[in-house]
């Protein structure tokens, strides 16, 4: 059961095949016995364990590609969907799809057709760090009426 008050929608996906988003059911980090909160739109991480949390810290492409890190979207969290909580696990996405999401950085200007990458499990500008990871494009910015915005990730 997904939480209605959430503005994360996914607009459009891509064909098996073509570069198809491929969804997968992951076990949140626990800290001590209580899993960390993902809300859906939240860009994540699995650590060694195969645990994800929130994607704090993106990549430096400068260092070259073994160090990218295979990166998430959730599409449904953990905070209220009680489906989510009783099976331990959230469902995440990776692959090329285009999202409304208001899980953004604060103070970010997603220019239309700006690049964007992840802090703190946020999007934000590529251009603030332009040595980070690129996840996606920004199609749209409806920040001033609804605060989303659309973007095509490609994780």
């Amino acid at each position: 059961m997904a939480n209605l008050n959430d503005k994360f929608d996914v607009l459009r996906g891509w064909e098996p095949g073509g570069d198809a988003g491929v969804d997968q059911s992951l076990v949140p980090l626990k800290v001590g016995e209580v899993a960390v909160t993902l809300l859906p739109g939240n860009i994540v991480v699995p650590d060694s364990n195969g645990e994800v949390d929130v994607a704090t810290t993106p990549a430096s492409v400068a260092l070259g590609t073994a160090n990218i890190p295979t990166v998430y979207v959730v599409v449904e969290g953990n905070g209220v969907d009680t489906s989510s909580v009783a099976t331990d696990k959230v469902v995440c996405l990776r692959g090329k799809l285009t999202v409304r999401t208001d899980k953004l950085k604060a103070a970010q200007t997603f220019a239309v057709g700006s690049a964007v990458s992840y802090d703190a499990g946020l999007l934000q500008d590529k251009a603030a760090v332009a040595t980070t990871h690129q996840i996606g494009t920004v199609l749209a910015n409806n920040v001033a009426t609804d605060g989303t915005i659309d973007v095509e990730l490609d994780l």
